[in-house]
């Protein structure tokens, strides 16, 4: 399959995951109406909210380019995983905790560039440490599991952004229905990496994904 097959399948999915959003954001307005206590306007993503009125820039960059980068090594690298994707996966949860020891007066652009150089030392450490033999096995076991595999790092990609809305993580109803989207992408872009056959196609998946509410939330 030819590159241009590959973007148009892409674009594809793209739809696809806002007609599943659509189908939700439907279903999720009846049960609420239905069962008041599980409205969820009592949540909200303040963080985000006042970076994207403070540094639009800033906003922009973090979630289109380096979340979306650093989210899929994290949660689509063990989805039929090539060597590559097991280095990925092992080098970047780590910067993901580097990331929030760093100073929060530090620039935010000096800790995108310290965090991209610890990212190019440690994948060439972790590259010398395990040779491509070393993987075979367990990417052979991913790669049979794989639909169990993309389910779970479904569900853990949709936990993790509890924390767009809570600052201690906890789970009810409530914040259950609001990271269901966040379920839903997740196993779109992982399907988009098997189709496609690439981490990098789930990336754009998800920078498209982010692109469109960033620019909705910045126009707002």
């Amino acid at each position: 399959m030819t590159a241009s097959q590959k973007t148009k399948r892409l674009f594809g999915y793209y739809l696809k995951l806002w007609g599943l959003y659509i189908v939700f954001f439907i279903a999720a307005a009846i049960l609420t109406s239905v069962y008041p206590e599980l409205a969820p306007e009592k949540y909200k993503q303040e963080f985000l909210n006042l970076l994207a009125q403070e540094s639009p820039l800033q906003f922009f960059i973090l979630a289109v380019i380096f979340a979306p980068i650093i989210e899929e090594m994290m949660f689509r690298t063990l989805i039929k995983p090539i060597h590559t994707d097991i280095i990925l996966l092992l080098c970047s949860w780590p910067l993901f905790y580097i990331n929030g020891f760093l100073p929060s007066d530090v620039h935010w652009s000096l800790k995108i560039g310290f965090i991209g150089l610890c990212f190019v030392l440690l994948f060439y450490i972790v590259q010398q440490l395990i040779p491509e033999e070393r993987t075979v096995k367990i990417r052979a076991f991913l790669t049979q599991h794989y639909i169990p595999v993309l389910v779970v790092s479904s569900l853990l990609f949709g936990l993790v952004h509890i924390n767009n809305y809570v600052d201690d993580f906890i789970i009810n109803a409530a914040l259950v229905l609001l990271i269901v989207p966040r379920v839903i992408s997740g196993f779109m872009m992982g399907w988009v990496k098997i189709k496609n056959q690439g981490l990098v196609w789930s990336m754009g998946l998800h920078a498209l994904n982010n692109g469109f509410v960033v620019v909705i939330m910045l126009l707002a």
